[in-house]
């Protein structure tokens, strides 16, 4: 899967148990999980903010998605 980073907004980065990983916008995050076959509990998102990454919880990546009005589609 191929994604565009618009460097304007916030960059995310899914990893997997198994070492996956792919890096999006809030827009692509939905599909992103989708297409590296997660299962709840067995990956983690991380935020970028002043190029350090910063694990998100469920309730911090909620807030993420209510600001964009977007919808999580997915178990975290």
């Amino acid at each position: 899967m191929q994604t565009t980073i618009n460097n304007n907004l916030r960059v995310y980065q899914v990893t997997t148990s198994t070492g996956k990983q792919a890096f999006c916008n809030i827009t692509e995050l939905n599909e992103v999980v989708k297409n590296l076959e997660t299962h709840a509990g067995y990956f983690k998102v991380f935020h970028f903010w002043n190029n350090k990454p910063q694990r998100l919880s469920k309730k911090a990546l909620d807030t993420m998605f209510e600001g964009s009005q977007l919808k999580r589609e997915f178990n975290y």
